[in-house]
């Protein structure tokens, strides 16, 4: 009875050794060839499936709050990566847009399509914008002719443009007797003037007129007098005015002198006392030559209100108009400048040279349309591109943040270690609840085959396991048998199982 009863309980220690044994490499298998999931993701097609780099696995998954703000990070990210998408494709747009359009020099294509380019001949930039203008008057006053003659030879080009009131009657300054020494037409000597109340002085380089400076306008000395050298000229002034040093015209003529040798702040002395001492319906004639002096010295702004003061004085004076349109040209107040070369040719039909600035002007204007038009759709992408890039810099902020809050390869394999332990202990329990060992043991030995097919790298190993499974117990119909052998058989012999743990990507 007694042998009975040991070879029974001999007969039920194999058979609970083998198919806990057995059991125990069925869950070793399935943890090797399979991979748990903690994350589930709902697929367009509503279907349900792993999510192994899940932005939720975290490194504190305890902290509800970093779980909510990583939802809000997660959230921002697809929004500023379709924003991306939108901007790469509108820079990308303009980009071949601005391709197209660079191809042919804009410039160039104004100058040989645009009719106003072709009437003016050339470029506006060809044209001397600074061109000298001067105005005459004959005086009638005796003590004055005895210096000068009349000319009627009539003096209109592109380099210095003049005009006289009484028909077209020019200035010429005859010869007088060689005197060893010669005098310059120095105003300030002549008649010392702190201060005129009509001469302009609160204009800023009518006040520094020491610190302007002017190129020489050599054209002047041909233009106003006969005589071969300007020195002469200036003598000749300083004589008038020793003799009378109140004639406005006087002091218009000497401040040609300081005009036609380059000295601006003489000139501007000169036609101070001009415009101090001259009738009201003449003053627009020192005006004129004060503008000049202000514009080549390249304060052009305070030339246009000398010259505007000239206008209102004498607006039937086309010099005056003339001489203003090449201010605003200069200015790019283009379509001031047209006007006033349109007064021009209203004033006098056949002045060719303000027809052809006035060509040049509208040129020029369309031709900068284009390349401002081409410099905002430049500027535009230049913005789009630091745009784009602000948002890149967001993106990386945001993606580093996420990434920080995810849990370490190191922390997301325990953390699979981890659940994967809880499930073999979950299927260890219900195993102990009474479920029946055969029908465990049979789904076990299935499990096995199925995880061997899934995992190639690892078929000898798996091999192994079941060879080695079959050497403690069999499997019948019946149930589960043991092997004839020692009991110890089943307890003493050790089987290793290599397992290898993948890191999240």
């Amino acid at each position: 009875m007694n042998a009975m009863t040991a070879t029974a309980k001999t007969r039920e220690c194999h058979r609970i050794c083998g198919f806990n044994r057995l059991v125990l490499w069925y869950l070793l298998i399935v943890f090797h060839a399979s991979k748990a999931a903690t994350h589930w993701v709902v697929t367009e097609d509503g279907k349900l499936q792993t999510q192994d780099d899940s932005v939720y696995q975290l490194r504190r998954p305890y902290d509800l709050m970093s779980l909510l703000h990583q939802e809000k990070r997660a959230d921002m990210l697809a929004t500023i990566k379709n924003q991306l998408i939108q901007q790469k494709e509108e820079i990308e747009s303009d980009s071949n847009a601005n391709n197209d359009e660079t191809e042919e020099d804009v410039e160039q294509l104004v100058y040989a399509t645009n009719t106003n380019c072709a009437e003016a001949g050339k470029p506006l930039t060809q044209f001397d914008l600074y061109v000298g203008s001067m105005l005459f008057y004959i005086p009638n006053d005796d003590n004055v002719v005895n210096y000068y003659n009349l000319n009627n030879n009539k003096n209109n080009n592109n380099d210095n443009t003049v005009e006289g009131l009484n028909g077209n009657n020019f200035v010429k300054v005859v010869a007088i007797d060689s005197r060893p020494e010669k005098h310059e037409p120095n105003c300030s000597q002549i008649m010392p003037m702190d201060f005129s109340m009509s001469s302009f002085e609160h204009l800023p380089s009518v006040r520094d007129r020491k610190s302007l400076h002017i190129d020489p306008e050599s054209e002047i000395h041909t233009t106003i007098t006969n005589l071969e050298d300007i020195e002469d000229y200036g003598d000749a002034v300083y004589e008038a005015l020793k003799q009378n040093s109140s004639s406005w015209l006087l002091y218009t003529m000497a401040s040609f002198y300081w005009r036609a040798v380059g000295n601006a702040g003489e000139s501007i002395e000169c036609l101070r006392r001009a415009i101090h001492l001259t009738p009201y319906q003449y003053r627009h004639i020192p005006l004129v030559s004060l503008g000049n002096v202000l514009h080549r010295s390249k304060s052009s702004e305070e030339a246009a209100i000398v010259i505007h003061a000239a206008i209102d004085v004498a607006p039937d004076t086309t010099i005056s108009h003339y001489t203003l349109g090449n201010i605003y040209a200069v200015m790019a107040d283009y379509n001031k400048s047209v006007i006033c070369f349109d007064n021009v040719l209203k004033l006098d039909p056949d002045f060719e040279e303000a027809k052809l600035r006035k060509y040049a002007v509208l040129c020029h204007n369309r031709v900068e349309k284009a390349l401002k038009a081409q410099h905002d759709t430049l500027q535009k992408t230049l913005e789009e591109l630091q745009g784009y890039q602000k948002q890149q810099e967001l993106w990386l902020h945001y993606q580093q943040k996420l990434l920080s809050e995810q849990a370490p390869p190191g922390t997301l394999l325990e953390q699979r270690l981890h659940y994967r332990e809880y499930k073999i202990r979950e299927i260890i329990d219900s195993t102990n609840r009474g479920k029946n060992g055969a029908q465990i043991l049979h789904s076990a030995s299935a499990a096995v085959v199925g995880a061997a097919s899934a995992a190639n790298s690892n078929t000898n190993t798996l091999n192994v396991v079941a060879e080695s499974a079959a050497a403690c117990v069999t499997v019948d119909a019946n149930g589960v048998n043991a092997k004839k052998g020692n009991a110890g058989d089943c307890h003493m012999v050790p089987i290793l199982i290599p397992i290898t743990f993948v890191p999240p990507s």
